[in-house]
């Protein structure tokens, strides 16, 4: 049974060109496989990055009950700030308070091109205590930073677009009070902010905290509490052991994996699409691994009857192709896996730019234009170990059936 390995390498020797297609075919179905995983696990990283560092931080903190309720910025699920302080400081965490609320935005022709109305979330930020948690203040591209006591708005950069904003016009907020009273407010565009997570470049306004605070009578309190333990398990951890404490004083904590369940359920969804179109990719490549694997093995029908006429058994010719195919897999999976490490080189250094399609539409992912890969090694392990396991069990199933003939029959197959 030694021989058999020597003679199976000397088969794929001498038949170079049926080698070479057939390890083409899987070559081609692995990049395809790589390249797409690298794509797929990129954008969900970066995505990830982008919802913490600009919509969630670690978890959030509020009133008892907001969060079923936060579609409608209940107002007077609100808490005082400041029974937090002797919890937040023993954590040695980020934090900063926020109050969203929503409303309209109304702008006036002269200076803006036409009269119009935005209705929208408002997120009323401490601008001295907002950059430990987010990293909204390193996407200011023009203007300045908000002032506390200022009555300065932040706008995304696609919406001063859309309104034809420029730095110094004035706009009017139409709001409710936290006891439902109404309310109008003047607010001077003071920045505008360009940030990779497109949900603030497209809707994004951010208004001083002590201001909002006066025009919606909060009297101090604040309907949300923002924690910044940085990133990983351990953060999670971190935040996690907070909920015993908060619960003593009669607040809620909710995770970052909460606060985006709406990118999570999406990101799910695309990927389960995604795994059908990689399995589909696999499906065709298999199709042309199984015809190549049955054209090889046709072929040399008599020259299997003339080795069985001369005494070798079945186990040692079926050992012989899972040995040839075994053989053809690692040469498929090697150029697989090198031409799609070859494909996501660049991905990775420069990304794609898809900002054309993001620009008017929400796909769910927080990416704003460019789309990068990763480097994803397990995914490359797997990717040649499928090219071998492909065409060993190809090779499997066509030698089974050719074995099925007698002797005379192979000898005289055509």
């Amino acid at each position: 049974m030694n021989y058999l390995p020597k003679m199976a390498f000397k088969n794929l020797a001498r038949y170079k060109k049926r080698t070479m297609i057939t390890a083409g075919a899987i070559a081609y179905g692995l990049m395809m496989f790589i390249l797409m995983q690298s794509l797929l696990t990129g954008i969900n990283k970066e995505s990830e990055t982008n919802l913490r560092l600009y919509e969630t931080a670690t978890g959030r903190i509020m009133a008892p009950g907001y969060w079923e309720d936060r579609e409608t910025f209940p107002l007077k699920k609100s808490f005082n700030p400041e029974v937090l302080t002797p919890v937040l400081k023993n954590s040695h965490a980020g934090y900063s308070p926020r109050i969203s609320f929503g409303g309209d935005l109304i702008f006036y022709k002269d200076p803006f091109p036409e009269d119009g109305s935005i209705p929208g979330r408002f997120t009323a930020i401490d601008p001295q205590r907002d950059s430990q948690v987010f990293k909204l203040k390193d996407s200011l591209v023009d203007g300045n930073w908000l002032v506390d006591g200022e009555p300065g708005i932040l706008l995304g950069s696609w919406l001063a677009e859309d309104i034809g904003a420029e730095i110094g016009s004035t706009v009017l907020v139409e709001t409710q009070t936290r006891d439902g009273y109404a309310q109008v407010f003047d607010l001077e565009i003071v920045g505008i902010l360009n940030c990779p997570n497109p949900e603030i470049t497209r809707s994004g306004m951010f208004l001083p905290l002590s201001v909002a605070d006066e025009y919606l009578e909060m009297n101090g309190n604040v309907t949300e509490m923002n924690i910044n333990f940085g990133s990983g398990k351990s953060a999670e951890s971190a935040f996690a052991a907070l909920v015993p404490e908060l619960e003593k004083i009669g607040l809620e904590a909710v995770d970052w994996h909460i606060l985006g369940a709406d990118f999570f359920a999406i990101s799910q969804a695309k990927g389960a699409g995604t795994g059908m179109i990689i399995f589909l990719i696999l499906i065709i490549a298999g199709v042309g691994i199984s015809n190549t694997m049955l054209m090889a093995v046709y072929e040399r029908v008599r020259e299997l009857g003339m080795m069985r006429a001369l005494g070798m058994r079945n186990r040692q010719i079926r050992a012989l192709f899972l040995w040839e195919s075994a053989g053809i897999g690692v040469l498929g999976g090697l150029y697989g896996v090198g031409l799609g490490a070859l494909v996501t080189w660049p991905l990775v250094k420069w990304g794609i730019d898809y900002s054309f399609l993001l620009r008017d539409s929400s796909f769910g992912y927080r990416l704003q234009g460019q789309m990068y890969g990763v480097w994803d090694f397990p995914s490359m392990i797997a990717a040649f170990a499928m090219g071998v396991g492909m065409a060993v069990l190809v090779a499997a199933f066509s030698t089974h059936r050719i074995l099925r003939l007698d002797i005379p029959a192979s000898l005289r197959f055509q």
